[in-house]
Formats: structure tokens, C-alpha cells, sequence
């Protein structure tokens, strides 16, 4: 019974989005043609103007009624090069002449403040509320090269575990009410909505129950890594099997769960 809405704030033809997600059942798509005198930072609507959005439909919403808000911001995308006459990097790292590193971290820090904005808000309203935020990639090499070749590496003489480790990025789930506090967890993309939905109480199905368990034995399964519960990474058999099984559940849950 939630109301959905997807929002992009750039434009809505963008990886055909506004022709997915509907297709993906969302009630509600909003693009950067909903934003009325947003801010922008270069040349994107700033994270700011995005979260004021999430906060505009919390507060328009029918009394009662749940609310989903999917939102894929712009403000932090590449390239980082380019000068803009609305935007002064102003964070720098010690021993680098790089501007593509001043201007993301610069970003971050943006995205930062107005992350806090959007938890202050929800710490004072009346309905429970998760806020989930995370990245779906690192930044470039442009950005990454400089604190790599300051700590004598570079882009192209990379160990296994260390490229491994350019696929890492933080995760936030933040709540205006009690669950189960936890730090450093390792996960991935594709377990994040079953552990939402555990926090928030919300009896899981039947394929969000078999995530959770395959999760215990193998907390990461991405393109890059499989990690089991020791903290190993794994190639063996049984897991092929496993993935083989996980995958044909996947193809079920996509394309063929409306057949009997």
C-alpha cells in the first residue's frame, strides 16, 4: 500500500527511465522538468534541491499513507575538470596539485551537508521513517590516481586486492526510531533491499527470506568478489551451485513471477 515515486533530477529519458520506471511499477516519476528553481551546482541540481523534493512529498502525501522514494541524484557525476562560475572547490589534499580530486571531494562534502539536512528532518517527524544512502561506484581514475600515486601505486600496477578494494563504497541505513545498530558490514547491492526491509519490520517474502540466509554464508556477492562468512574469497564448487540456483531464482523473481 506505499505510494512510489522514482526521482531523477536531470533528464528523464536518461537510460530510458521514464520508460523503466513504470515498467518497474512505480506510481510516480519525477526528472528535472518537477523542479522548480532548483539550485544547481555546475551544471546538475544540487543534492539539496533533490532531498528538499523527498522532503515536499513527505509532506504533500496523503495523511496516512506510506511513502517509497527512490532517488538517483547528479549533483557529484563526473567530469571534474571543467571551471563553473556557481561552484568553488574548496577542499584540497596535502602534497596534490589535482583538480579533479579537489572538486569531487569538494562534492562529497556538499552531499554531506545536505544528507544532514534530510536526517534532521526526518529525526523530527511523526512517522517512522529509514533512510537508506549509497553510491553505485567509485569516482574515476582521475580522481583516484593522485591518492594512489601518493601512496606509491598507480591505476595500472594494482594487486587483485587492492582493485578489488576500488569497487568499495560507504552505505548509510539511518532510522528516526530503534533497529538493530550495526558498523563496518560488508554487504552488497543486491542483498541492500532484503536488509532494508528487515530493519523496517516488514515481513520479507519467500525471495527476500532466501536472500538473507544466502547472505549468512556469503555476505558479498558482486562482479568483483564473493566473500563467505570467514571473510574468504571463494571460487569453490558449492558456490557455483549456489549462484547457478541464486541465478534461476533471480531470472523467477524478474521476468516469470506472475505465472503460476
Amino acid at each position: 500500500d506505499y505510494h512510489t515515486v522514482a526521482i531523477h533530477p536531470y533528464y528523464a529519458s536518461g537510460w530510458d527511465r521514464d520508460r523503466v520506471y513504470p515498467l518497474l511499477g512505480f506510481d510516480e516519476f519525477l526528472s528535472q522538468d518537477d523542479f522548480r528553481n532548483p539550485k544547481r551546482i555546475r551544471n546538475y541540481i544540487s543534492d539539496e534541491s533533490s532531498f528538499a523534493k523527498i522532503i515536499e512529498l513527505y509532506e504533500n502525501k496523503k495523511e496516512g499513507e506510506p511513502l517509497f522514494v527512490f532517488n538517483v541524484t547528479m549533483q557529484n557525476h563526473s567530469g571534474y575538470e571543467e571551471e563553473f562560475h556557481n561552484f568553488t572547490p574548496d577542499i584540497t589534499v596535502e602534497g596534490v596539485e589535482s583538480t579533479p580530486l579537489s572538486q569531487y571531494l569538494s562534492l562529497v562534502r556538499l552531499s554531506d551537508q545536505a544528507l544532514e539536512k534530510l536526517i534532521s528532518y526526518f529525526e523530527e517527524a511523526d512517522e517512522k521513517t529509514i533512510v537508506v544512502f549509497f553510491g553505485d561506484h567509485q569516482p574515476n581514475d582521475t580522481v583516484a590516481a593522485p591518492i594512489l600515486n601518493l601512496n606509491g601505486m598507480t591505476t595500472r600496477t594494482l594487486t587483485e586486492d587492492q582493485l578489488k578494494l576500488r569497487y568499495e563504497v560507504p552505505y548509510v541505513i539511518w532510522a528516526n526510531y530503534d533497529i538493530d545498530a550495526e558498523s563496518g558490514k560488508d554487504t552488497s547491492a543486491n542483498y541492500l533491499a532484503a536488509d532494508v526491509l528487515h530493519y523496517a519490520g516488514i515481513s520479507e517474502n519467500a525471495y527476500g527470506s532466501y536472500l538473507l540466509e544466502l547472505q549468512r554464508n556469503y555476505p558479498v556477492i558482486s562482479a568483483m568478489r564473493v566473500l563467505t562468512k570467514d571473510g574468504l574469497d571463494t571460487n569453490s564448487s558449492s558456490l557455483k551451485q549456489e549462484l547457478k540456483d541464486y541465478q534461476s531464482l533471480q531470472y523467477y523473481q524478474l521476468f516469470d513471477w506472475k505465472k503460476e
